[in-house]
């Protein structure tokens, strides 16, 4: 008795496929925004670097300020960096007592050369790529944005005044 073997060629049926891919798509939802998220979270722990960098950079300079008893008004100190206008033994956000003016992110903070500048007496702003920096009188920002960088409310912020100094970080528009 001789069998006769029969091969069967066995594949997907489509209501298999349909179910995989139905499956596929409920994957790529639940997924997808998670890695969307990724992007911000780079820029937002990058605003927070920067921060960290202005806190630690100003501390130095304020230790420097300590050691050569010079924490008075309208001070300049001889940096590492070169001459540099303190009040209160604390950096200002523009040194005005150095020709050309000077800015406290442009002097202190490693940024490199800008793609672009504008620079004047009252104010700097400066592209990096994708960072941008923007300084005058009152507040040194560094973040994501344009302009003064407040309207993308991405940016870290080093505050000084005759009355104090303060930093802050905005990650709403991260």
């Amino acid at each position: 008795m001789q069998m006769s073997l029969k091969k069967r060629v066995q594949g997907f049926t489509l209501i298999e496929l349909v179910v995989v891919i139905i499956i596929l798509g409920i994957l790529a939802v639940i997924a997808a925004p998670k890695f969307m998220n990724l992007q911000r979270d780079a820029k937002v722990n990058a605003v927070k670097g920067y921060l960290g960098q202005m806190q630690d950079m100003t501390k130095m300079l304020h230790m420097k300020a300590q050691i050569v008893n010079t924490t008075g008004d309208d001070v300049t100190i001889a940096t590492q960096y070169g001459d540099y206008q303190f009040y209160a033994g604390f950096p200002e956000t523009k040194s005005e007592s150095t020709s050309p003016n000077l800015y406290f992110l442009e002097t202190f903070m490693d940024l490199g050369v800008p793609k672009q500048q504008t620079k004047d007496n009252t104010k700097r702003q400066a592209d990096y790529g994708d960072i941008q920096a923007f300084e005058d009188n009152d507040y040194s920002r560094l973040g994501y944005g344009t302009g003064d960088l407040t309207a993308g409310q991405c940016y870290a912020e080093y505050h000084h005044t005759s009355t104090g100094h303060s930093f802050l970080f905005e990650t709403d528009g991260c």
